[in-house]
């Protein structure tokens, strides 16, 4: 684990507001299962979200498990829960195949919203797996003035 690494994993948390050790440390053996995978799918995702998400206060049946009900994403309805396994099945298949860059990548998985919480860290997650398979450095987004700059990529 390098130290670009852990402070993008630090920066990630401060962005959502979580701050504390333990949250760090989930981060990190999140992020360490995920670099270990040869490619994304659906089972990747869960896994991910669930080491991520261990000791957040969610249900049980939240952690590493796609929503089923409707969310708000910025004051819109998101994706509904009834497509959010195909949208996430194509969107899989897109990170080992297409050209597209990891940022429009992380874009349309942010739209997707696939669960009720930890969809920003677990995404930015795999924005910076999608840049290491494609051969460029971690992306680390500072809490403040580079934070609102990546909340301008989903206008």
């Amino acid at each position: 684990m390098t130290i670009e690494e852990i402070q993008f994993l630090k920066e990630s948390n401060a962005i959502e507001g979580v701050y504390d050790a333990d949250s760090l440390m989930q981060a990190i053996y999140a992020w360490e299962y995920l670099k270990g995978q040869k490619e994304m799918t659906s089972g990747v995702i869960l896994k991910t979200h669930k080491i991520l998400m261990l000791h957040q206060s969610l249900p049980g049946y939240q952690r590493g498990y796609f929503r089923t009900e409707g969310v708000m994403i910025g004051g819109r309805l998101g994706m509904s829960h009834e497509n959010i396994r195909e949208a996430i099945g194509n969107w899989c298949g897109k990170t080992m195949t297409s050209r597209q860059s990891a940022k429009k990548l992380h874009i349309e998985y942010e739209k997707i919203h696939p669960f009720i919480d930890g969809n920003g860290r677990t995404g930015r997650m795999f924005l910076n797996w999608t840049r290491l398979k494609k051969n460029q450095s971690i992306l680390v987004i500072h809490e403040g003035k580079e934070q609102m700059e990546y909340y301008n990529w989903f206008d």
